[in-house]
């Protein structure tokens, strides 16, 4: 008979074993990513954050990330998009600022279950094209089934010295596991999540996000969410900056805020 040990890490199916718990497995050896900043309504955007986050300031962050050589998969790659608001937690013992993931697109199927589960980044999936590079420019679109309803696009891109320049992020998420057969959560908490950045080289450019809203017949799971994002009045868009160098996930910093 199959029996957990509390030393071990587990993901579903859990009862063909468990794991050690390794922490030198997250390092994203290269990495590409580039990033959008949309200054919008903030009251709008507010709506969209779970009790005890503030928002800082009314500005919707949207970042790719082509991901390479990823240690824990072992040397393989994916691609990502990540909206996100910053915010300051506040609750009973924490109270913190960073980045609250509003929503994260991601196109292989492991990356999305561990940070769903694990770390309760809400991770779902849509087909990410690799970054496009033609004279300059830089673009790529996210669909689903056929049905574009992202495009993401950086012109004009010019090498800006960056040095060595290492910065740590606190990216926080919301684990929710729903009930079983009924509404309501099984579990449903707040999460705090570190990442660290080592960026080697750097551009910056100018840019544009198109949202395309989608019918839910062209895409059930999701259209809402991107309806709700494409709403969102795009007031400015700062300067486009891309980065390429070194990502770290550093897993075991990760807990439950209170």
């Amino acid at each position: 008979m199959f029996k957990f040990e509390d030393n071990k890490c587990y993901q579903m199916p859990a009862h063909f074993g468990g794991y050690d718990y390794d922490p030198s497995g997250l390092y994203y050896r290269d990495m590409v990513g580039v990033s959008f900043v949309c200054t919008t309504d903030g009251d709008r955007l507010a709506d969209y954050l779970p009790e005890g986050f503030e928002l800082l300031r009314p500005e919707l962050m949207i970042a790719y990330s082509q991901c390479r050589e990823v240690d824990w998969m072992a040397g393989s790659a994916y691609n990502l998009v990540e909206v996100s608001a910053p915010v300051r937690f506040q609750g009973r013992r924490d109270r913190v600022e960073g980045d609250f993931a509003l929503v994260v697109w991601e196109n292989k199927t492991a990356p999305i279950l561990g940070g769903r589960e694990q770390t309760g980044i809400p991770k779902i999936y849509s087909d990410i094209e690799d970054l496009h590079v033609f004279q300059n420019n830089y673009f790529t679109n996210a669909s689903y089934e056929g049905n574009t309803f992202l495009r993401l696009e950086m012109t004009d891109a010019q090498p800006v010295d960056a040095g060595q320049l290492s910065v740590e992020r606190a990216l926080f998420g919301w684990r929710y596991i729903p009930k079983v057969g009924g509404p309501g959560a099984e579990l449903s908490q707040p999460i705090l999540y570190p990442q660290k950045t080592e960026i080697s080289r750097a551009w910056k450019g100018s840019g544009a996000v198109e949202w395309i809203p989608l019918k839910p017949e062209q895409n059930p799971s999701q259209w809402h969410i991107i309806k709700a994002l494409a709403e969102l009045p795009v007031i400015e868009l700062a300067p486009v900056t891309m980065g390429k160098g070194l990502a770290i996930l550093m897993s075991s910093n990760s807990r439950v805020l209170e």
